[in-house]
This record gives structure tokens, C-alpha cells and sequence, in this order.
């Protein structure tokens, strides 16, 4: 009669240890490289954005236009960095009588606007407005919106913005 021997388990093996310091230094490798392709490696967001000063007839002159002769209390900024792209904008004032004539030799193409006349401008009661479509010129915006809004009997206020979609 044989013998019924009990052959013994294996030895548990010991568990292995996983790597746990494998996993902290992954998340901190993905988060770098995230961080590093949104950034741009730091070329735009560090800088944030940055408004300056900027002579009008210069910031005119980026769009092809020219800055009427009579401009008073000029007063333009240049807003780079960030997601902004480039932007510019500026308030001045003129003559009443002039403004019409400039919006009509602004260079660009223009955006009929409900409410606009043949040369695209739109009166209002309070003023004038006008949107150009991509201007010509070394600024390269997608958009320029003009308002002006009379100023007593002989002076208009004319505000202007550009946008880079």
C-alpha cells in the first residue's frame, strides 16, 4: 500500500515590488511635455501679453491710411504677445466735416453692414461707423472697426480697433 506523501506547496514567492517611482516620474514627464507644447517652449505666454504707446499716424500708416491733417488729442496703442497676435488702437479727433470724406478714402475691402450706405458707412444719430476687411498694408489684421461719434457742433471723436483672428 503505498504511502500517501503530501508533496509540499511551492514557497510563496515574495511579491514584487513594482517600480513606484516609475509612476510619479511619468506624470512629471507628461506634465513637462505638455506644458512645453502649449508654451511654445516659453516663446509667447511668458511674455504675456504687452501694451505700448504708439504714435497714430504710425499705427495709420501700418494699415496703408493716413492719419486726417487736423487729428487732435491722439492717443494709440499696440498690443502684442499672448494668443492676442497683433492689435492696435486708438482714439483721435477731428473735424466734423472731414470725416466722412476720410472713411470713404480708407483702402481696404469693406463690410456692408445692414443700414449702410453705398460706401459701406453706417449713420447713426450719434455718429458715423465703419468695418474693413482685411486693410491693406504691413499689419496683416483680419478686421478694422471705426466708430465715430459727434462731438458738439464742429468735432468728432473717431475710435478705431484692429483684430487678428
Amino acid at each position: 500500500m503505498p504511502i500517501a506523501t503530501e508533496i509540499p506547496a511551492p514557497a510563496p514567492r515574495p511579491k514584487r515590488r513594482k517600480a513606484l517611482w516609475l509612476t510619479p516620474l511619468a506624470v512629471i514627464a507628461a506634465s513637462g511635455g505638455l506644458a512645453y507644447a502649449v508654451t511654445r517652449g516659453g516663446d509667447t505666454v511668458d511674455e504675456g501679453f504687452k501694451e505700448r504707446p504708439k504714435a497714430c499716424s504710425e499705427a495709420m500708416y501700418a494699415m496703408d491710411w493716413v492719419l486726417p491733417d487736423h487729428a487732435s488729442d491722439q492717443r494709440c496703442t499696440e498690443l502684442t504677445g499672448g494668443l492676442a497676435g497683433h492689435t492696435q488702437s486708438g482714439t483721435f479727433r477731428m473735424p466734423r466735416a472731414d470725416v466722412r470724406p476720410w472713411l470713404a478714402s480708407l483702402p481696404g475691402e469693406r463690410n456692408r453692414r445692414e443700414g449702410a450706405g453705398s460706401d459701406s458707412v453706417v449713420e447713426r444719430k450719434e455718429g458715423l461707423a465703419l468695418d474693413i476687411l482685411r486693410p491693406p498694408g504691413r499689419l496683416h489684421a483680419d478686421e478694422v472697426r471705426v466708430d465715430v461719434r459727434w462731438e458738439g457742433g464742429d468735432t468728432a471723436a473717431v475710435t478705431f480697433e484692429t483684430f487678428d483672428y
